[in-house]
């Protein structure tokens, strides 16, 4: 098998509590939350949710994960490529 798949969710590393953690599908959690129109506690709630979708996320630190993504998102809406490559790392195939 090569190559990878096209309709694959990215993956952007997000500071959450000062652990960088790595998330699918951010970018396409920021631009639908965009679409809908949402600001502040309302956009912050929707990403959360649109992040769980495709990623784990501990009850216990759904707080943090919201704030992080509501961050991103503020850096996102301000600048979308400074914002989209401040969250981007590099994927190296495991083989």
């Amino acid at each position: 098998m090569s190559g990878s798949n096209p309709n694959a969710l990215k993956i952007y590393k997000i500071d959450v509590g000062g652990d960088m953690i790595g998330l699918a599908g951010v970018e396409q959690a920021f631009l639908e939350v965009i679409k809908l129109g949402l600001k502040g506690d309302q956009a912050a709630e929707k990403l959360l949710e649109i992040v769980g979708r495709n990623n784990f996320i501990p009850e216990s630190c759904e707080r943090q994960y919201k704030w992080a993504l509501s961050l991103a998102y503020r850096n996102y809406l301000a600048d979308p490529s400074t914002g989209k490559k401040a969250m981007e790392f590099d994927q190296k195939p495991a083989c």
